[in-house]
């Protein structure tokens, strides 16, 4: 384990606001070669957990306040082939969500641990025929992590949903939805309320080509009954979508860019923003426009031929205490360096997409709306970041929420020795650019965007270089 202190005087000359001493410390590496996948679940008691898949080895490693490796473990199950839903923090526990076939059953368990990886509790949750399982699980998660829906689709195309409840350890609801209209195709994506109430997302790719209404299913388990609800379409072209449900007010806020048909141009936003219960059959959305001199802002360093906003799209939805929303976008693009009409492969796997991209991640833009829906102020924050083949992994952002700020933490670079900066913004919009660290010799490559907020004053945030694994702990 390595620790740094860095002071923003003696490292960067020029700060936009008073610079703080920030605490880096950086675990020893964790190998990921011939891993599938990763993942930090944030603290439990103290201390940080994280999980390795590596297809028939379930990993656990913890890492005490200082980064240092406590624990390297496997988790054993009851059988050798387990397909793993997700595992989630729980304060001073984690769980373990699993399934495995058993003679001609899909067993579905649960599994708790402390922080030492001392097993406190299990529970088959329940048995599904093996005939009625037809697609891996799915699963989402609740923002408050009580609440887990399940779902995979059975030899009809209906759609099974098992909705676990993570305090009392138990299914709460079990349904077989017959499926209408191939619903289960044009599935896109599923919104989950921390009271268990979910919407189904249907046919959003559709609805950007053409002129269908975007359709929505919205189940309460409650008292086991589904709702249609279609939000329009019109002329105006929707270029991107991004789904929130905000808990505290319960809105559901479906948000995203518009232009004009004909022209690949993006013109605003539009949103809808209401209390899941007060959602109608029909909704229509609401379209705000950019202000001309906000536009010509977002165009700056663009060039001359190309002086059109063609590529923001909405990262994250910040759901203000009052009922106003915050729409942070990013300008992100992708370019292809093959020839679209050069088909022959090299190989046997041909040619794949990841190895011919360049990948653009640009300026940040926030959006503030009051509750009733106007636009307080925009703001745009500058970065330019490119790179090649990766999957644009190392680039776009992090937002660091507290009540009093929010901090937008990104790579100024993607390349070996960098430099990491942030913007700060208070609620009134305004900001400061400032330095806070940089990677030279310390042989890092920082995934900010998939970092993950342990306290109001603390993020980890992952590091891959080579097959190896880091972890950076920030503490401001």
């Amino acid at each position: 384990m390595r620790t740094y202190n860095f002071i923003g005087v003696l490292l960067f000359c020029l700060f936009a606001f008073t610079s703080h001493a920030q605490e880096i410390s950086i675990s020893k590496e964790l190998n990921l070669r011939n891993y599938y996948a990763y993942d930090i679940l944030g603290e439990v008691d103290d201390r940080i957990v994280v999980y390795r898949d590596k297809g028939f080895v379930k990993e656990i490693d913890v890492f005490n306040e200082e980064m240092e490796n406590t624990i390297s473990t496997e988790l054993l199950f009851e059988k050798k082939r387990v397909d793993v839903f997700n595992i989630i923090s729980l304060d001073s526990v984690f769980q373990v969500l699993y399934g495995y076939f058993d003679n001609d059953s899909m067993y579905i368990r649960y599994r708790i641990y402390d922080r030492r990886i001392q097993l406190r509790d299990s529970l088959t949750l329940a048995a599904i025929p093996k005939k009625s399982i037809r697609k891996k699980f799915t699963n989402v998660i609740s923002e408050d992590k009580n609440k887990i829906l399940l779902s995979t689709v059975d030899e009809n195309e209906n759609i099974i949903f098992l909705l676990y409840d993570s305090r009392k350890r138990a299914l709460e609801w079990i349904t077989n939805f017959i499926v209408q209209e191939d619903i289960a195709r044009s599935l896109s994506s599923i919104e989950l309320a921390n009271s268990g109430d979910f919407l189904l997302i249907l046919n959003s790719k559709a609805w950007f080509k053409n002129d269908e209404e975007l359709r929505m299913i919205l189940f309460k388990p409650s008292d086991n009954t589904q709702r249609f609800i279609s939000v329009e379409n019109n002329e105006l072209v929707k270029g991107s979508l991004f789904l929130k449900h905000d808990n505290k007010n319960n809105n559901f806020v479906l948000s995203g860019t518009y232009g004009e048909k004909q022209k690949k141009e993006i013109k605003g936003f539009f949103y809808l923003c209401k209390p899941l219960n007060s959602l109608k059959e029909n909704e229509k959305l609401s379209y705000v426009p950019f202000e001309s001199s906000f536009y010509e802002e977002l165009l700056q360093g663009k060039k001359k031929k190309r002086r059109v906003l063609n590529d923001l799209t909405i990262q994250d939805v910040i759901l203000r205490n009052d009922g106003g929303i915050i729409f942070v976008s990013e300008i992100e693009r992708e370019y292809s360096r093959r020839n679209p009409y050069n088909t022959y492969s090299r190989g046997s796997d041909g040619y794949s997409r990841r190895g011919w991209v360049d990948y653009y991640n640009d300026d940040i833009v926030v959006t503030n709306f009051n509750p009733d829906g106007k636009i307080e102020w925009n703001k745009v924050l500058y970065k330019k970041q490119f790179s090649q083949d990766d999957d644009g992994i190392f680039s776009s952002f992090f937002i660091m929420k507290t009540p009093s700020r929010l901090r937008f933490i990104f790579n100024d670079e993607i390349k070996k020795n960098n430099t990491v900066s942030e913007y700060l913004m208070n609620p009134k919009g305004k900001i400061a650019r400032n330095s806070l660290l940089s990677t030279a010799y310390q042989n890092m490559k920082l995934r900010f965007k998939d970092a993950v907020q342990i306290s109001s004053n603390s993020i980890i945030v992952p590091s891959e270089r080579n097959y190896d694994l880091n972890l950076v702990k920030i503490t401001y």
